[in-house]
């Protein structure tokens, strides 16, 4: 198992929501991103899916295939909320890997962790099976709290 370290976990209450809104443009973004790093995270649709709320492997086929093409794709709040939430567990781990080897990011995303919470699981694992906005967030902030 890879040691991340045993910190508390932090709060898993969401954020506010505040700022400025978010567009087609941005989830387009998130899905791309997404969908580029889809197999190095080791998660089918299926898992990518799950991920996201419980999107069908159909629609997102459909997203990927309308972006591959050029245009944008709209996504729920709660969607788009799940793509940053993504982004910033993979930022998180990207940050804690040694500088060069920030590969390790996904290593560490599949292989079982000594994380507070996850109880010798990955934290693809664990989100798969959680399958929550707040399992996303736990992970999020306490890989942020690794951080520092």
């Amino acid at each position: 198992m890879i040691g991340l370290g045993h910190h508390q976990p932090t709060d898993t209450a969401p954020p506010s929501r505040s700022g400025p809104a978010l567009t087609a443009v941005h989830s387009t973004a998130g899905l791309r991103w997404l969908f580029e790093r889809r197999e190095l995270w080791g998660l089918t649709m299926d898992d990518l899916g799950t991920l996201l709320g419980g999107v069908r492997r159909r629609t997102l086929t459909d997203w990927q295939r309308r972006i591959n093409g050029g245009d944008q794709v709209e996504v729920s709040r709660d969607t788009m909320d799940r793509i940053s939430l993504l982004l910033g567990i993979h930022k998180a781990l990207t940050l804690l890997s040694p500088a060069g080897h920030e590969r390790l990011a996904y290593e560490w995303f599949q292989k079982p962790v000594e994380l507070m919470g996850l109880r010798g699981q990955s934290i693809r694992d664990y989100l798969l099976e959680q399958g929550s906005m707040d399992a996303l967030y736990y992970v999020r902030r306490n890989l942020d709290a690794m951080r520092g």
